[in-house]
């Protein structure tokens, strides 16, 4: 019987997220979310902050749950922020889904109270079914070696400006042992509707995808998601080191004549991490492969428009991108 979260976990955890810090908790009242301020709590992290956001998505359901994640933040002694934001006007308004605007609403204001309250260390509940999900949407998706990998246990996001540290410390752990932890502890938490259906992506990853592909392979194939992802993960660590170690960028730009001779596979990771590091939005291997027409041909138009209003140029040997307004 696989055991719940336990003190070998709090002292495990204790090694990387270190206690004496003061942290951000991203609290919705939902079970995973509700057993990780506990656990935190009894695992004897005291500088801890609470913050809800609550997406106006669906009715007194979600102001239930944000008044249970107050009530248990004041019974714990801890502070905490709450907010009301209407994702579905934002996403109308941004043209983007429900999923994308909750999520970039909900980091805008992680970020907000991080900066108010000098506590820029955002902890999430996301555990290993989690994982699993994601690694499986950005397959899908035809993302390379870094999406595959799926979500660090430890990161760093910059938001608006702001630099967050972002840490999970239930990553590798699964929701039957977050279950076992709930039941044991008697934690209260709420239940969210939205959950059972499949009007969102990672919903119908979870219960449509995964049931069909372990019906076809006859097994719980999340083990095998898990371990993939752990081998992309490595793989990118040792991309990235090599990546770094390459002398190709110039003041202004990159030196096409040594892009030219790169492996594809360098060359192709090289630009795509030099991209996201100017800005660019939205930017994959799609864009990647545009970019390399432009540094690689002879024949073809030395600029490129891309995401964001930022342009690519090649120019005296030297592959610039020009931003927004230039």
């Amino acid at each position: 019987m696989k055991r719940d979260l336990n003190d070998k976990l709090a002292a495990n955890l204790r090694e990387w997220m270190t206690p004496d810090q003061p942290y951000l908790v991203a609290v919705s009242g939902g079970r995973d979310s509700m057993a990780l301020l506990h656990f935190l709590k009894t695992a004897g992290y005291e500088d801890l902050v609470v913050g809800h956001v609550n997406h106006c998505l669906r009715g007194d359901e979600s102001n239930t749950d944000e008044a249970l994640v107050i009530e248990t933040a004041e019974e714990l002694g801890l502070p905490v922020f709450s907010t009301r934001i209407e994702v579905k006007a934002v996403a109308a308004e941004r043209k983007l889904s429900i999923e994308t605007a909750a999520r970039e609403v909900r980091y805008a204001w992680f970020a907000e109270v991080a900066t108010d309250q000098d506590c820029r260390r955002v902890v999430t509940a996301h555990h290993a079914e989690d994982q699993v999900e994601t690694v499986l949407i950005n397959l899908f998706r035809g993302s390379g070696s870094r999406g595959i990998s799926g979500m660090e246990r430890h990161s760093c996001r910059e938001v608006d400006g702001i630099g967050l540290e972002l840490f999970r410390p239930l990553l590798e752990v699964d929701r039957a042992r977050i279950d076992a932890y709930v039941q044991r502890q008697g934690i209260t938490f709420r239940e969210d509707s939205s959950n059972a259906g499949a009007f969102a992506l990672r919903n119908r990853v979870r219960h449509r995808l995964l049931p069909e592909v372990e019906s076809i392979f006859g097994r719980d194939v999340k083990g095998a998601v898990l371990r993939a992802a752990d081998l992309a993960r490595k793989d990118e660590a040792w991309m990235q080191t090599t990546v770094g170690d390459l002398a190709l960028r110039l003041a202004d730009g990159l030196d096409v004549k040594r892009l030219r001779e790169l492996p594809e596979a360098l060359r192709d990771r090289l630009l795509i991490d030099w991209l996201r590091e100017h800005g660019v939005p939205d930017c994959g291997f799609d864009e990647v492969a545009r970019v390399v027409e432009v540094a690689i041909s002879t024949d073809r138009p030395a600029k490129l428009s891309l995401p964001g209003d930022f342009h690519v140029r090649r120019r005296e040997g030297v592959l610039f991108l020009e931003p927004p307004g230039e």
